[in-house]
């Protein structure tokens, strides 16, 4: 096949290699089947069938009604391939079309045809150039570039509604594919250099349609699935919230959808594309079920609902299933009112060049989009691997990834990876179908217009399509982004997999497989989202980037009861004064879109400063590192959307004396740890223990970190402080000193081996009883004596014989001092057995070695200038950061000039 290469370069940069046992024919006008076959026989060839033993159950081969896959015995050589043409053109052939593998991928799946008589052209804007028709350009450019072929022109012919929804690529099909072919015309034009044409990319049409699906005939009577999700059934469910908005429009890209279904409404009967059938009309019977399952008719006395019951659907209809339709329909859907878009489908075959700027398109105009991640127990395939989409996989009746041990029996799996968003049941689901005989289910009366048992990604698909739609009725105000991450954040931990706070994924905790969980309707719809703001800039967004998380949180400490909140200002948010009561406020906000119910707010109060905290033992434990204010308000029966009140506690005045550095001479104030907690916050609920990035990643967690210190123009201050946790078992750690805010010639130590006399309360010793003791230098236990023992000794300078009885043990006592040190912007130095880190740059990042579970008391010591200006505030801040290199937590200083 000389007019084909061998191989040629993917859009995605895979190599496709030319299968030289298959081609895809195309015929000007649909042949009967009995004369389609009759070809077949006499050229060799027989048609590529729907079954494979290698390939999915219920795969289904992409023949169109002009177009077929055909496949040899034997491969096609040049003289053959001729010959087919030369005898397949006397029954009406228009082209005959190679078809290339996607080199690493197995089955039929990765068989594609960059289609002959197509080419999707980009043009370089030109200044000053008028383009008035449009074609015209682009037709003299590609003649121009065909000409060595015996000096005739090929014709082209722009589509017009195709270049419409391809974002200013430009379709056109190649009338005379015998004269010249899209292959030919790409390889000229690129060998041209022509700079009229930015780009040039076929159209793609996979072998095996993409849709996600996998059906069976069992019957299976009920929607466990609603039930599953929370949507309907026994109890309170989401449908007792809502049930979706007539206004709300769900696009089904797919295979088309039944238009006379009694149990599907349609926002617009009369659509009429020119890259899809016209009035979305079905070619197949997927689309007809992924409608059921995202918008059949809630509460009609008939057959299924779907989860948004009382939406619309948009059903666009796919023709050839190429990368030119689903970029252009995404754009048809986008322009044409979809705020929901259900795709249910993937195929890596296609050129993301095209499809993706559909998707930024549908994205920027607050569409949402759900795609399904495929079938194939693997990598999840493209476009679910975009970052704006929603990859949805599947979930089996277990509530675990679908898989083939699930127990349904199925032998396929949902495939998954780093693009996971959520899962949603995708086995024996009862669902709309095409009614009569071109359905799935042929069964006669009433059952014949349902197929009880669709599987696959492309049934949870729709699950999650129609749960955005229902979050948009019921809150129209949320962005596309917002209501993603409604869905991600409510959703369950279900399954045997273990989720875990992963950086890159904001939403709460995340698994490859399962991504944030398996949906959930009421807890989606029903959701609050109660917060401490970190800063006076947090959004509530997670995590918190908006600057030192431990500053100027909204918690303050005032002298008396005055209502005053200012957490910005440290001179009117931590004050406190002896041998009186104080008081502590803390603003929580429902950031949700639901009012937060029976919400709780606690506080915890540390006699020292520390770098570190960890969730939860740090902000709950009660004990002397642990201290709870009096409570005097901090129980809210309601919070709406949208609103903040204020949590109030009591400092006793004795707790003034053992909480704040007077007791030890030294000026530091106690870190103020708060959290709030709702029945209906549904995303803090499901947080894992011992999360060491507790505030930054969790909105419901604060701390105020910030000491406030009166000093004189030339006196030494000194702010001891503590790095590390009990709860942390890494061997090293990071700690940066920020002294932008000093003036440039006052002097900053960094001391790291203070005795820890600071903080009388704290014992430095200490190891958490629910922690597994780590080994260290020689390990635990490094010596037992298994029976009585002498031993002959000295002690001192008196010998004599010291007898050891049985059991008894020699225990390595572990190193608890810093090990090696390394210091950016700054210098180690040594003061008699202690070690220093002079910091002289304005930011100074120290590396330490260390032992696990381990706290070690700090300090900074500095001199302020004399002649200090009265009232001046200087202010050093500290972040420790973990072995990743993220900042777990930190503290400051703000030294008052009086």
């Amino acid at each position: 096949m000389k007019n084909f290469p061998r191989e040629m370069q993917h859009a995605s940069g895979v190599p496709l290699l030319l299968d030289p046992t298959r081609l895809l024919m195309s015929f000007r006008q649909a042949p009967p089947r009995p004369e389609l076959e009759k070809i077949l026989i006499a050229l060799d060839l027989q048609l590529e069938n729907g079954d494979e033993a290698s390939s999915v159950p219920g795969e289904t081969v992409n023949h169109t009604s002009e177009r077929f896959w055909v496949q040899a015995r034997r491969a096609i050589n040049q003289e053959r391939f001729e010959t087919i043409e030369k005898l397949a053109t006397q029954s009406g052939l228009a082209w005959l079309g190679p078809v290339y593998r996607l080199s690493g991928e197995q089955g039929r799946r990765a068989l594609v045809a960059p289609l002959p008589d197509v080419l999707v052209v980009r043009l370089r804007e030109r200044v000053g150039v008028e383009h008035t028709g449009g074609e015209h350009n682009v037709a003299v450019t590609v003649a121009d570039a065909a000409a060595a072929d015996n000096g005739a022109e090929p014709v082209l012919r722009e589509v017009a509604e195709k270049s419409r929804y391809l974002n200013g690529l430009r379709y056109f099909e190649i009338v005379n594919v015998a004269q010249v072919n899209a292959y030919e015309l790409k390889a000229r034009l690129e060998q041209s250099g022509n700079q009229g044409v930015a780009d040039v990319q076929f159209e793609t049409m996979p072998l095996i349609t993409p849709t996600a699906i996998v059906p069976s005939d069992t019957l299976f009577a009920q929607q466990w699935d609603m039930t599953r999700i929370q949507a309907g059934g026994p109890g309170s469910t989401g449908w007792d919230l809502g049930s979706g908005a007539a206004a709300v429009v769900i696009c089904v890209l797919d295979a088309g959808c039944d238009l006379s279904h009694p149990d599907l409404r349609y926002s617009t009967p009369g659509i009429n594309l020119g890259t899809m059938l016209p009035n979305g009309g079905p070619t197949g019977n997927h689309g007809t079920a992924c409608a059921g399952i995202a918008a059949a008719t809630f509460n009609n006395a008939l057959g299924v609902a779907g989860v948004a019951g009382n939406a619309r659907i948009m059903p666009l209809a796919f023709q050839n299933w190429s990368d030119t339709e689903v970029a252009a329909g995404i754009n048809w859907a986008t322009a044409n009112g979809a705020e929901v878009i259900s795709m249910s489908f993937g195929n890596n075959g296609w050129s993301a060049a095209i499809i993706d700027p559909a998707i930024q398109n549908a994205f920027n105009n607050d569409v949402v989009m759900c795609v399904a991640t495929h079938n194939y127990n693997g990598a999840i395939t493209y476009p679910a691997t975009n970052a704006l989409v929603m990859a949805v996989g599947a979930s089996d009746q277990a509530d675990n990834r679908k898989n083939p041990m699930s127990p349904d029996g199925e032998g396929w799996g949902s495939n998954f990876g780093a693009r996971m968003s959520v899962v949603a049941p995708g086995v024996l689901i009862p669902t709309t179908d095409r009614q009569g005989a071109p359905g799935y289910n042929t069964a006669s009366g009433t059952a014949g217009d349902y197929a009880m048992t669709f599987n696959g990604t492309s049934a949870a698909t729709p699950h999650v399509a129609g749960l955005a739609a229902l979050v948009r009725s019921l809150y129209p105000a949320l962005t596309n982004v917002q209501i993603r991450a409604l869905i991600e954040r409510s959703a369950q931990k279900a399954g045997s997999v273990a989720y875990a706070e992963t950086a890159g994924y904001p939403n709460g905790s995340w698994n490859q497989e399962m991504g944030y969980g398996r949906i959930n309707v009421l807890r989606a719809l029903d959701a609050a989202d109660v917060m401490i703001k970190d800063a006076p800039s947090d959004s509530g967004a997670e995590p918190f980037t908006g600057g030192n998380f431990w500053d100027f949180s909204d918690i303050v400490v005032r002298i008396n009861d005055d209502g005053v909140f200012v957490p910005n200002d440290p001179l009117r948010s931590k004050n406190v004064e002896r041998g009186q009561a104080n008081y502590i406020y803390v603003r929580v906000t429902n950031k949700g879109p639901r009012a937060a119910r029976n919400v709780t707010v606690g506080t915890r109060i540390t006699p020292y400063v520390g770098l570190e905290f960890v969730w939860p033992q740090d902000w709950t434990q009660t004990n002397p590192m642990h201290v709870a204010p009096a409570v005097v308000t901090a129980s809210f029966a309601s919070i709406a959307a949208g609103a903040s009140v204020l949590a109030k506690f009591r400092i006793e005045a004795a707790q003034t004396e053992a909480l704040y550095g007077w007791v030890s001479g030294a000026g530091w104030h106690p870190c103020l740890l708060a959290s709030v907690t709702a029945d209906n916050d549904y995303a803090f609920s499901s947080t894992p223990v011992a999360l060491a990035q507790g505030s930054v990643r969790r909105n419901n967690l604060a701390q105020r970190n910030l000491s406030v210190i009166d000093v004189l123009g030339g006196a030494s201050a000194s702010f001891p402080f503590i790095a590390g946790n009990l709860y942390n078992a890494e061997r090293r750690m990071t700690l940066v000193v920020d002294r932008s805010r000093l003036p440039a010639g006052m002097p900053l130590l960094l001391s790291l081996d203070d005795d820890g006399g600071a903080f009388p309360q704290v014992d430095f010793g200490a190891k958490p009883d629910d922690v597994e003791p780590v080994a260290d230098g020689c390990g635990d236990n490094a010596l037992v004596f298994l029976e009585r023992t002498r031993i002959t000794t000295k002690l001192g300078c008196c010998p004599g014989v010291m007898t050891l009885e049985k059991g008894s043990r020699f225990d390595c006592n572990p190193v608890r001092k810093l090990g090696r040190v390394t210091v950016e912007g700054g210098d180690v130095v040594l003061r008699g057995d202690k070690r220093y880190v002079q910091v002289t740059g304005s930011r100074a990042t120290v590396h330490m070695e260390k032992a696990a579970n381990t706290l070690y008391a700090m300090s900074l010591q500095t001199t302020v200038p004399a002649g200090t200006e009265r009232d001046a505030q200087l202010m050093i801040a500290l972040s420790q950061q973990n072995t990743q290199g993220d900042t777990v937590g930190g503290a400051a200083v703000v030294y008052v000039l009086r």
